[in-house]
């Protein structure tokens, strides 16, 4: 009985050590890898979607840059407009 309490202790405390494994962060930080201004088709009619669901149309000139922001002119109502779509996917109009 005595054998099967140390066990039991035993196995209690090496389950506890696991439990608390140092869990430090990597060395190194993710590295940010540009993206591309060639946008991919699919990303390309999903943000002039989007653009089209604000209410605007004729939208033209869809690019993105190298820090992933997107710009395009579009119109909204009689006016063009330079639109500018954030990472977050926020559209904004760009300042003339």
């Amino acid at each position: 009985m005595k054998a099967l309490s140390v066990s039991a202790a035993f196995v209690m405390a090496a389950g506890t050590a696991l439990a608390q494994t140092d869990q430090r962060p990597a060395d190194t930080p993710l590295a940010v890898k540009p993206i591309t201004s060639e946008a991919r088709t699919t990303d390309t009619d999903v943000i002039r979607s989007k653009i089209e669901r604000m209410g605007y149309t004729d939208v033209s000139g869809l690019s993105r840059d190298s820090m992933g922001v997107w710009r395009a002119k579009a119109k909204r109502g009689t006016e063009t407009v330079d639109l500018i779509v954030d990472k977050g996917g926020r559209i904004k109009t760009e300042p003339q």
